[in-house]
């Protein structure tokens, strides 16, 4: 893979959050983004209490594509492109793999000593366990309705 190849990110992991905040990057994300020769994520708040993590030209992509080509004069569309971007914060992976948690974002995701780790497909998520844990209950709850609603969803193509 080169740079602009298409990553995937899936599965899920826990890791521990060391005393200064760092993440280690699953092995199986770090190698698909060293092969696209991507170091550099975008960190941003998720639509669940979760910390999104995209690689920089996903996310490059979904600005072009979606916060630039929202009408600036609608509160609504306001509200959206300014809680993606002044959330927005871009982190180096290290010589280790370990990307920084920046503050803001793991006191909204409430990220302390451990963290669990879910592929998102084109990005992962890092979570609060007891969080992740709750949201995979309410998940199993609705996994029917949900699955026998996506058909309306799939016409509008992927979504951020």
């Amino acid at each position: 893979m080169n740079r602009g190849a298409i990553m995937r990110f899936r599965g899920q992991f826990r890791y521990a959050v060391d005393h200064k905040g760092r993440l280690a990057v699953p092995a199986a994300f770090r190698h698909a983004l060293q092969a696209a020769n991507q170091r550099t994520l975008v960190l941003t708040k998720g639509y669940d209490g979760e910390i999104e993590a995209h690689p920089l030209e996903e996310w490059e992509r979904f600005e072009e594509g979606t916060l630039l080509a929202i009408p600036r004069y609608k509160r609504e569309t306001r509200r959206f492109m300014r809680r993606r971007a002044s959330a927005a914060t871009e982190v180096e992976m290290d010589s280790q793999g370990r990307i920084m948690l920046p503050r803001h974002l793991a006191e909204y995701a409430q990220i302390e000593g451990e963290a669990v780790i879910t592929g998102a497909i084109s990005h992962f998520e890092i979570w609060n366990p007891s969080v992740f844990e709750k949201f995979e209950e309410e998940s199993e709850t609705h996994q029917e309705d949900d699955s026998e609603n996506l058909e309306k969803y799939l016409h509008e193509g992927r979504s951020e």
